[in-house]
């Protein structure tokens, strides 16, 4: 059924609850992997704002959803960027996180879950970085100081991005060196169903932007230490998970 943009699926069990909710996309196809406005402010309105924010200890990274949640009640374009810009400060592949982090961190520590379920709030984050975007872009962040060092970053997957932007922030120039076309890593086999690539681009696009950071794909390195030679301050080995696990 198709209600207000917005496609409704209803529990043949029970027709009075909602199953689930989508949003469309311009093409006219449905976009289950974020939240539709309604179900966003519905989501948003039942955060508590713990005082002690058991989200945000919860969080290996230490993204806070009660502040980014906080930011977007209002649900005004100007407080939707506010609020993916916090996500993305804290983590800057926060839409890839949004749509593929488990549910054993944050969720299980919202203090709703004993009520009426947790937030979903991996889907809020992944929904307000997708809505930022959609909007012109998350706004952008102080460009560093230059503090005249260099990195060399071997590995462009999740590791390696990550410690490249936070080395970025702090005023060093980086150097990632990746031996594939692309970067990504891991995050480039997770399927299409669950993780567009295209968020996965945008992210890194962003990820990038942070400071000096610049991307040598398709170069392949043999000695970490003959990039010492070549005048790099350090030497950052990120290969993270090269070869599959045999489950």
């Amino acid at each position: 059924m198709l209600y207000n943009d917005e496609y409704v699926i209803f529990d043949t069990k029970n027709p009075t609850h909602f199953q689930s909710r989508c949003s469309m996309q311009k093409n006219g196809t449905v976009d289950s992997k974020i939240m539709s406005q309604h179900q966003l402010q519905t989501e948003l309105l039942r955060c508590e704002y713990c005082e002690e924010k058991p989200c945000t200890n919860a969080c290996p990274v230490n993204c806070s959803p009660f502040d980014f949640m906080m930011a977007a009640r209002v649900g005004d374009p100007s407080d939707i960027k506010r609020s993916a810009a916090e996500i993305m400060r804290s983590n800057p592949l926060g839409g890839v996180c949004g749509l593929v982090c488990p549910d054993r961190f944050c969720m299980a520590a919202c203090s709703r879950k004993k009520f009426d379920g947790s937030i979903n709030i991996p889907k809020v984050q992944a929904t307000l970085v997708e809505m930022a975007k959609r909007l012109g872009g998350i706004p952008g962040f102080s460009v560093p100081t230059p503090n005249g060092k260099k990195i060399a970053m071997i590995g462009g997957g999740p590791a390696g991005l990550g410690a490249a932007s936070a080395l970025g922030q702090l005023g060093y120039a980086v150097d990632i060196f990746e031996s594939r076309e692309t970067l990504g890593g891991m995050m480039n086999l997770i399927p299409d169903q669950r993780l567009d690539k295209s968020v996965v681009q945008s992210d890194i696009e962003f990820l990038l932007s942070l400071g000096a950071i610049t991307a040598k794909t398709g170069v392949k390195v043999e000695d970490p230490k003959q990039l010492l030679a070549q005048g790099y301050d350090a030497v950052c080995v990120t290969t993270g998970l090269w070869k599959p696990i045999e489950l």
